[in-house]
């Protein structure tokens, strides 16, 4: 079964149809890549996945559950996150209080903690710096940290 499935996604800016019948799925555990020129919509169905957008058409199924007309901050409480460009972290926050931040509507503490561990296994880089404020982080450990935290 698919983690994600597009299909036959329709989305609309007022009477201007910019997504037209977009469909793929992702399996667990692959990587996909959407390429196309500037305007050709990425931004559009990425919104519309995690619910920053809504669509007139199709659907978004993850993890076998529908999530087409689901807020985007319910879908975060799903496990699905958005990472845009430019990282947007806390500059005046440490590492270990940005990611902190990635967990502010989890209530385990335990399930935080390994969260944390996931994170710093897979950004090792982190865990060393994780007393380091994140503005003095060069832009490619921002970006490692923006995704650990989503």
């Amino acid at each position: 079964m698919a983690m994600l499935k597009v299909k036959d996604l329709q989305v609309y800016y007022g009477m201007i149809h910019a997504i037209k019948g977009v469909s793929f799925h992702v399996n667990e555990g692959e990587i996909i890549a959407l390429i196309g020129a500037n305007g050709a919509g990425k931004t559009t169905i990425l919104h519309t996945i995690t619910g920053l957008l809504t669509p007139k058409g199709g659907q978004v199924m993850f993890e076998g559950k529908d999530i087409t007309k689901t807020p985007a901050h319910k879908i975060v409480e799903l496990g699905m996150a958005h990472v845009p460009e430019g990282r947007r972290v806390f500059a005046q926050l440490s590492v270990y209080q940005n990611l902190k931040m990635g967990a502010y509507t989890r209530s385990d503490k335990n399930e935080i903690e390994e969260s944390l561990e996931m994170v710093y296994k897979r950004f090792p880089r982190l865990e060393e710096r994780k007393n380091q404020m994140a503005g003095t982080l060069s832009g490619g450990e921002q970006q490692m940290l923006a995704m650990g935290r989503a």
